[in-house]
């Protein structure tokens, strides 16, 4: 049954936090960005008119941070601070406007200033205490972060079965057995990602980048279903031209994994890679990627759907920062996938988005926002050949998509609840292929 079930069992076992709200949302943005910036100038008129009004400076910057001027929110409050020293609120404000921009020293010191003033209020100590270990660590040659989550899992067809209850052998469509058919199951997982950044400190921003992620279920009740996954990948990120294109980098890179399923190891990979990072300005950046890995896998059965191949996977992603609280994230990709056997290669394209929208949590001692983050998947698969084990006159062909939503709430600086909902439908010119799923997700989380 592996060689149905686990190509969709792997890439819907991880949770994607990638996806797209409906198109109608975009319009109401542009209206409302059109708004905030005669809004902003109004408040500036009114600034330069009553320089020592308070309360009008801050809703100068709450309008300038929201659509992210952060230079002009930095320059009214400066100002705020000539005049007036010893103000904390403003100290704090403008600590995280500048850890923002990625001014790490400046954050630093404006932060720690705030601390240290006496009238501090507890909310705000808190709020400081929560981003200084942030700001601290990115000054620091040798950076370690981490992300951690466990949780319980329910999926409506775990174990991956044909709706319609139908396999095709040889050209013929057999019922399946009963306890082949579509089960809905329950699982344990830990999901971790490791991040290790060391600055070369050669002027130039240069650094050697580590990534890992791994994860790991325990089926209630499918244990041969049971998956393990690990992938590294290690590389330089470095800047291409940092007089004449500023920001931009390159970054060559080795990557390796592997997959386990029922505890025992299924297939591996192993290759290489180099991707480019492209900031357009301050809101939004892009970045066309081309890799190469070698995938191995632990069968020789002639009906499975995938087997040892090369996966060449060209890609681009973008990044948009809408305004303060709402970014959108995309990527595209291209795969082609050459196999010894002409009916295990194929021609991949996918889509993937989402729009992650952050708001304020319920209470005020809780230092970190909380968001949600509408996703959108599509995957289109079309194999070379037919298979002549499963229909020598069908040639497969796979059109999966899948939509969901990932809300994350953070309760502490390091600790928090993260949820998760998703529908997956795939269509196949193969019955075996054919198959929803619905899951749901939810658990602890933890970020280091």
């Amino acid at each position: 049954m592996w060689f149905r079930v686990f190509p969709r069992l792997l890439r819907t076992q991880a949770v994607s936090a990638l996806g797209l709200c409906a198109l109608g949302f975009f319009a109401p943005v542009s209206d409302a960005r059109a708004q905030d910036a005669s809004e902003q100038q109004n408040l500036f008129q009114q600034m330069v008119r009553s320089p020592g009004n308070h309360e009008v400076t801050f809703a100068y910057v709450k309008v300038a941070t929201a659509r992210g001027d952060y230079e002009a929110a930095i320059g009214a409050l400066e100002r705020l601070l000539f005049y007036n020293p010893k103000l904390t609120r403003v100290k704090y404000e403008l600590g995280a406007l500048y850890f923002r921009l990625g001014s790490y020293e400046m954050a630093k010191r404006y932060f720690k200033e705030a601390l240290a003033s006496p009238d501090v209020d507890a909310v705000t100590r808190e709020r400081i205490e929560t981003y200084l270990p942030d700001t601290e660590k990115q000054l620091q040659p040798s950076r370690f972060s981490g992300f951690v989550q466990t949780g319980i899992r329910s999926q409506s067809n775990a174990s991956f079965s044909p709706g319609a209850g139908v396999l095709r052998l040889g050209g013929q469509d057999l019922a399946l057995l009963p306890s082949a058919q579509r089960k809905s199951d329950i699982n344990w997982f830990g999901l971790v990602g490791l991040s290790h950044d060391y600055d070369l400190q050669n002027q130039r921003g240069d650094i050697l980048e580590t990534r890992a992620v791994g994860y790991l279920t325990e089926q209630s009740r499918l244990k041969d279903l049971n998956v393990g996954f690990v992938d590294i990948s290690f590389g330089p990120r470095l800047a291409l031209a940092p007089e004449l294109l500023p920001g931009v980098t390159v970054k060559p890179y080795v990557v390796a994994g592997n997959t386990w399923l029922g505890g025992v190891s299924y297939f591996s990979t192993a290759g290489a890679g180099i991707g480019m990072k492209i900031p357009v300005n301050d809101r939004f950046s892009f970045g066309p990627d081309f890799e190469w890995r070698r995938a191995d896998f632990r069968t020789t059965d002639p009906v499975a759907g995938f087997g040892s191949s090369d996966w060449y996977t060209t890609s681009l992603t973008g990044s948009w920062n809408i305004a303060q609280q709402i970014k959108l994230d995309a990527r595209g990709l291209y795969r082609r996938g050459d196999a010894s056997l002409v009916f295990q290669s194929f021609d991949q394209w996918a889509f993937e988005a989402a729009l992650t929208l952050e708001f304020g949590p319920p209470f005020v001692w809780m230092s970190r926002n909380w968001s949600i983050a509408p996703f959108v998947r599509w995957i289109d698969t079309r194999f070379d050949a037919a298979n002549p084990f499963i229909d020598p006159l069908t040639v497969r062909s796979d059109h999966q998509w899948s939509v969901g939503a990932l809300f994350n709430a953070p309760i502490t600086k390091n600790f928090g609840i993260s949820a998760a909902v998703q529908y997956e439908k795939t269509d196949s010119s193969l019955p075996n292929y054919r198959l929803d799923n619905f899951s749901v997700m939810f658990g602890p989380t933890a970020r280091f």
